[in-house]
């Protein structure tokens, strides 16, 4: 070991003999000339590229600020010591682009604004040589020319595609409608639209390669700040946190079969036990948080008793149809609580007991919020 520590010293001592040889020769490694000088404040005499102009007969929704430089909140034109890093590309690849599904319906949940999901949507038709008939950015809506799919003999298709906000701000979701005509039918281009697909199995296959599409190009609308064909879009999500009387609700802009399939994903998605799920009444039974459970019954025993064990709570999560969507509220399930114990208990401890159901209330409402 003395032998190793020795050979070590040495080295350093011939690095530093070197370096000062080299100064020697005029070679500087350090101070403001030197190899090794400081670079902290470069960035302040950093310039500007020209932007990168895009012919315009091709698209250029995918030229954005990659790495946009952020605004500076220093009114006295100081520098930073240390530069300002620009924000992540990255986000939450568990979220990317989900497929949901309810009652016959299906649509995609993507993990990008609506800005920046309807022009990949348009590009995924045009890249498979399908003519758009029409587009209207504003609305989120594209529809197809009649078009015939490879090895189809029988029939022409026809697709119209909605884009529009998901519950978290920046997200999307994507629906689509499908008809169908014998390949020898004259048609138009304008038709009258159903409420659901000819052909749903067809249509499924169709989402499904549009939301692989959208997975794969992750990466482009992840980076993307700005599209150029649809930046006005709006980009805040369909559900909002309310307050009343100090316990969280949430309200969903949504139809409800579209809210119940992503309420049930967030609780799971979550890691919350789901007891029991009832679509007919709008409630999944689940079971969330923790309490003090004594072994014997009787207020004396429960004072007494050393042995205790940790419960779950039974809570009920409902979701309840209003004229804007639908709201989500959470109670304790009150037929499964113990009457016995809160019959005993003192009316300062049912007041606490109140609070900390409230309080469990609000964090599972704002878990739903956050994951819906």
């Amino acid at each position: 070991m003395r032998i190793i520590k020795a050979i070590k010293i040495f080295g350093a001592v011939v690095m530093v003999n070197s370096l000062s040889a080299c100064s020697m020769l005029g070679v500087e490694f350090f101070g403001e000339e030197g190899f090794f000088r400081d670079r902290q404040g470069d960035y302040l005499e950093a310039d500007s590229i020209p932007r990168i102009v895009v012919p315009d007969k091709m698209d250029s929704y995918i030229i954005d600020d990659l790495l946009v430089i952020p605004t500076l909140n220093n009114n006295a034109g100081e520098p930073f010591v240390q530069a300002p890093r620009p924000r992540p590309l990255q986000r939450d690849p568990d979220r990317s682009v989900v497929v949901q599904s309810m009652n016959e319906k299906r649509w995609a949940v993507v993990d990008a604004s609506v800005s920046q999901v309807w022009p990949r949507v348009r590009q995924y038709w045009l890249q498979n040589g399908v003519e758009l008939a029409l587009e209207n950015p504003a609305n989120g809506l594209l529809e197809t020319t009649w078009f015939i799919d490879d090895g189809n003999n029988d029939t022409q298709q026809k697709v119209r595609v909605l884009v529009e906000p998901g519950f978290q701000d920046e997200s999307a979701e994507v629906s689509l409608i499908q008809i169908a005509v014998p390949q020898n039918a004259q048609v138009n281009e304008r038709v009258t639209w159903p409420e659901e697909s000819m052909d749903p199995d067809y249509a499924s296959d169709v989402l499904n390669e549009i939301s692989v599409y959208l997975a794969n190009e992750m990466r482009n609308y992840q980076a993307s700040t700005v599209s150029f064909l649809a930046g006005n879009m709006p980009s805040t999500g369909k559900a909002t946190m309310l307050t009343e009387g100090g316990i969280n609700m949430l309200h969903l802009r949504s139809e409800f079969d579209r809210a119940w399939a992503a309420v049930g994903r967030a609780i799971e998605r979550a890691g919350v036990e789901i007891i029991e799920e009832n679509i007919e009444e709008g409630m999944f039974s689940v079971a969330y948080g923790e309490t003090d459970v004594a072994e014997e019954s009787g207020l004396m025993q429960r004072m007494l008793s050393t042995g205790r064990r940790r419960e779950t709570i039974p809570f009920g999560v409902f979701l309840v149809e209003v004229d804007t969507g639908v709201e989500v509220v959470a109670l304790r399930m009150i037929d499964v609580i113990d009457q016995a114990y809160s019959s005993d208990l003192s009316e300062e401890a049912l007041e606490l007991q109140e609070q900390q159901d409230i309080e469990r209330i609000n964090s599972l409402i704002q878990t739903i919020r956050d994951l819906i």
